[in-house]
């Protein structure tokens, strides 16, 4: 008996110091040996500076070449996409309270901590301005030029005020003109190293719109008159708000789209051409009754409603002139952006993860990437990856972003796409107007051969055969109801509560 209490214990042991029976999974980088049998590269991967042992990743957001990854101990850390290296780490908020996700404009990153607002330089990390805001936001704000928009648990959403500085040289014409290419890139380095917001508090313009505001909005079209900003809530209404920057007294839902069911993914934008004058962009939202639909934005109108017969939990990716749509329960389907017809579907798809100009990157069941073909949907290559849990949806770029909640942040690419192949719209146009050492990799937008027809898989089509190998035919699908409940506790209504800030801060000493 002693024997065999003693083995055992040597057993346990073993395990223990080896990490098989507490850690789980291993975590592992994928080696280059096997990216490149995969024809991919992996030119850079790194370890969040962070206490493994009490924090973990909660979010990582893409932005004009930069990832952003947050714990919830509330530390961001910016990373360059293409290269690894972080330019700065700060902690914005307390590390006991709950941060949502992050918000990115052209200079500036906004975190919502607890209850309050944080906006910060998004090039350097300095801490530009803090609020106060009232009642229990349900999501992260989404930033424009001169706003934050945060979405409140009541349904209310808010926009603060960002108002920057600009230089007072500039503003009296005495910058010179006729500058060199150095001296463009010193202005604009200087430009990133100094932005400022002025500090006086300015009252938050608010609109109130039915049923609860728990996804993070987006904002669209902006210009010397206007701003749309666009968001959805629990009761199956996406909502269209417009600001009149030439009054800018007043946010006021502009359109309204209702559904059948809640929308628990942040809608998306297809822009519209900036060769033709007057030309609508296109706004997508999927809902959890299974359809996607898309809306222009500057009537309003439907444009076509698209569906998929199962729950939508994911965003609606659009790449070009296509939008991919992954189902709660698996499978994923390409849908033309313009008459909402269907191209292809692929099964056993839960995630869309990248795309390049002929293959399509998504996650399975099993936490595998699986390698479309972009013009069929047929299969082509499996990746195993189930060590990282984090996987990034990109819709910027081809890169595919890996990493784990203990930090481990990596990138993989085509070997051929030494420059990332850019698919927004927005950031070409962003990317025309930059200085030419942020100007990537347009060459690489250039149509490549397309292979024979008869090598082209059919649509849904595993080249390998078989039903996956070694699924877990019992897994239950993912996701679930949780995107719609209240991180606080809160009720979903406004009630005399609405304004109380429930982390108890006190009160805002601007008002």
């Amino acid at each position: 008996m002693i024997r065999h209490f003693v083995s055992a214990a040597a057993l346990l042991a073993a395990l223990c110091s080896d990490g098989r029976l507490l850690a789980g999974p291993r975590t592992e980088i994928i080696p280059e040996t096997t990216a490149a049998r995969h024809g991919l590269t992996r030119p850079w991967f790194t370890q969040v500076q962070m206490d493994r042992g009490m924090g973990r990743v909660r979010y990582v957001v893409l932005h004009e070449g930069t990832l952003y990854v947050q714990t919830d101990r509330a530390m961001v850390h910016a990373i360059d996409a293409e290269t690894g290296e972080t330019y700065w780490a700060r902690q914005l908020g307390r590390p006991d309270h709950p941060s949502l996700a992050p918000g990115a404009s052209r200079d500036l990153l906004a975190v919502v901590n607890g209850s309050r607002l944080y906006v910060c330089n998004r090039f350097n990390g300095d801490l530009l301005y803090e609020v106060q805001v009232k009642g229990a936001p349900g999501a992260g704000p989404a930033v424009s030029e001169k706003r934050a928009y945060i979405p409140m648990v009541n349904g209310m959403v808010m926009a603060y005020r960002l108002d920057p500085l600009t230089d007072p040289m500039h503003e009296l014409g005495k910058i010179k003109k006729n500058l060199t290419e150095e001296e463009k890139l010193q202005l604009e380095e200087d430009r990133r190293e100094n932005i400022r917001i002025r500090q006086e508090y300015i009252p938050p313009m608010s609109c109130q719109s039915i049923g609860r505001a728990m996804v993070q909005p987006l904002v669209t079209r902006q210009n010397q008159g206007e701003e749309y900003c666009v968001w959805p809530t629990d009761r199956g209404y996406l909502n269209i708000g417009r600001i009149d920057r030439r009054s800018e007294d007043r946010l006021a839902i502009k359109w309204r789209l209702e559904t059948d069911a809640g929308i628990a993914a942040q809608p998306t934008y297809l822009p519209g051409d900036p060769k033709k004058p007057g030309d609508s962009g296109i706004i997508f939202a999927a809902s959890r009754d299974g359809f996607v639909h898309a809306i222009q934005e500057n009537g309003g109108e439907s444009l076509w409603r698209f569906s998929t017969g199962e729950p939508i939990l994911q965003p609606a990716v659009v790449i070009g002139q296509r939008v991919y749509v992954a189902t709660q329960p698996g499978g994923m389907y390409c849908i033309d952006a313009k008459t909402g017809q269907e191209l292809w579907w692929a099964p056993r798809v839960m995630q869309f993860v990248a795309a390049s100009k002929q293959r399509v990157y998504v996650t399975d069941r099993l936490e595998r990437i699986l390698v479309l073909h972009a013009e069929t949907g047929g299969r082509l290559d499996t990746i195993p990856a189930a060590g990282s849990n984090i996987k990034l949806i990109n819709s910027d770029t081809d890169r595919i972003y890996l990493g784990t909640e203990t930090g481990l942040i990596q990138c993989l690419h085509e070997m051929e796409l030494t420059e990332p192949l850019v698919h927004d719209a927005s950031l070409l146009a962003a990317r025309d107007e930059a200085p030419p050492t942020e100007q990537k990799g347009l060459d690489e937008l250039q149509d490549q051969p397309q292979p024979p027809a008869a090598q082209q898989p059919a649509a849904g089509e595993d080249i390998f055969g078989g039903d996956d190998a070694g699924e877990n035919p019992f897994d239950e699908p993912a996701g679930g109801d949780a995107a719609g409940e209240d991180p606080f506790g809160g009720a979903g209504g406004g009630g005399d509560d609405a304004g109380a800030d429930p982390f108890g801060d006190g009160e805002n000493p601007f008002e």
